[in-house]
């Protein structure tokens, strides 16, 4: 796979699937001087001189001080907006609420700058792909993918969605900014990018079942580096530098794949539903939750060991496995998840017909996925090797409220994954509560 220099600023007809892979993204800049440099890169991104920076808080302090200093000592006219905390010693989210404030409170400007990780940058991105301004990211720790991914994951009317947006012009940071960022930020990032042989898979299982869109050009862009981040991990759960780095590099690698393949499919499968749900759980109930790859990296490691037991299987049952919406779960919410679940639904029942009526095709898909796969042993050896999530109790979540996100997590989103093929080879939601025992309560 191409390096990530050679991505940036994309725009090529790929040979495999012949869609037109775009990368918004056209630099990414990790040095010292950075933010010294950061008027040079915003004056060849802005049509103007009016700049508007957002940051919260803390990404203000980090960074956003330093940013607006060099900005200001550059020519720049800078407007600074902090988002704020929703209640004291939480952190700002990404929702239709905190969006429609920022809209109101930002000035006029010809860029943004969004100084933070990934509520900042997502709010940037959404407020910019619709009033069509270009950003600039500053990045204040290693914690996500979706850095220079063209996707939005905001809350709407407290369910978790996704849509298209614009990725940033460019994205910089310090070795200094990412290697003192807090620990539990950074094995974030790692649990984000450790999800992605997984949801790779669950991707390429959606093209082997229905026949849609794939490409292993986009799936592959960190297949170079994986081996880089998975052989220190304890280097990047220290925080030192040259490990944090490449951890950073993987996660710019995995957020440029999602958009070359224009959806988040190659690093967002049922190990992020389960994240997700644990999210809207806490808005049912306003208990707080974990940082989202924290969660991931969790999931993950079930993801793997469902499929490790499912590729074991020589001739499995398959079955619809189609429920209704749970509505006990999903409270008010309900009626936002149907619309998705009844996509699901069909095409579950489709998936089983399928794999009924053509028993070779499991072999088939078997092959096909297993050698991007890595085994639950190996994910939750370097997750615990980081410092990282890779129990429920480090997340902070009960055996019982995980094992009801769990099996609830493939009601929302209509894209098929690997907790709805366990399912419909039987091995859900029967087996759920060993698969939980086993693999991540110790």
């Amino acid at each position: 796979m191409a390096a990530l220099n050679e991505l940036l600023g994309l725009d090529m007809p790929c040979g495999e699937c012949g869609r037109r892979h775009k990368v918004a993204v056209r630099a990414v800049l990790v040095a010292d001087d950075a933010l010294a440099r950061l008027p040079d890169v915003c004056g060849r991104q802005a049509t103007g001189r009016r700049l508007a920076l957002v940051a919260d808080r803390r990404t203000m302090a980090i960074a956003g001080d330093a940013a607006r200093a060099a900005l200001e000592q550059g020519g720049f006219t800078v407007g600074v907006t902090i988002v704020p905390d929703p209640k004291p010693d939480h952190s700002p989210v990404c929702d239709d609420t905190t969006k429609a404030w920022l809209e109101s409170q930002l000035p006029a400007a010809d860029l943004y700058v969004a100084v933070g990780s990934g509520v900042v940058c997502d709010l940037v991105k959404w407020i910019g792909f619709e009033r069509k301004i270009p950003y600039v990211c500053v990045a204040t720790a290693a914690s996500m993918n979706g850095y220079a991914s063209d996707n939005v994951a905001p809350t709407i009317q407290g369910v978790k969605c996704l849509f298209s947006g614009i990725g940033p012009r460019a994205i910089l940071s310090t070795p200094q900014i990412l290697a003192t960022a807090p620990h539990h930020m950074t094995v974030a990032g790692l649990g984000d990018v450790m999800a992605k042989p997984v949801s790779a898979s669950d991707w390429r299982l959606n093209r082997e079942l229905f026949g849609e869109f794939y490409c292993s050009v986009c799936a592959d862009t960190i297949n170079d580096i994986e081996p880089l981040y998975l052989a220190c991990p304890a280097d990047i759960g220290r925080g030192k530098p040259e490990a944090v780095r490449i951890l950073f590099d993987a996660l710019i690698l995995t957020g440029l794949s999602m958009s070359m393949a224009g959806t988040s499919s190659p690093a967002s499968g049922g190990e992020h539903l389960v994240s997700h749900t644990l999210d809207m759980m806490s808005m049912l109930d306003g208990t707080p939750h974990d940082l989202h790859g924290r969660q991931v990296g969790v999931a993950t490691i079930l993801g793997a060991a469902i499929y490790q037991e499912l590729f074991a299987l020589e001739k499995p049952v398959f079955r619809d496995s189609s429920t209704p919406t749970s509505a006990a779960f999903w409270g008010r919410f309900a009626a936002a998840v149907e619309p998705y679940h009844a996509k699901k639904r069909a095409k579950t029942a489709e998936a089983a017909g399928i794999l009924q009526r053509d028993p070779a095709r499991w072999d088939a898909i078997r092959q096909r996925l297993a050698p991007g796969l890595r085994s639950p042993e190996k994910i939750k050896d370097v997750l615990k090797r980081a410092g990282a999530a890779h129990r429920i109790a480090d997340i902070g979540v009960t055996r019982e409220r995980f094992l009801a996100a769990f099996t609830h997590a493939h009601e929302f989103r209509d894209r098929i994954t690997i907790l709805d093929l366990a399912r419909i080879a039987g091995l859900m939601p029967g087996r759920a509560e060993e698969l939980v025992e086993r693999w991540v309560v110790t």
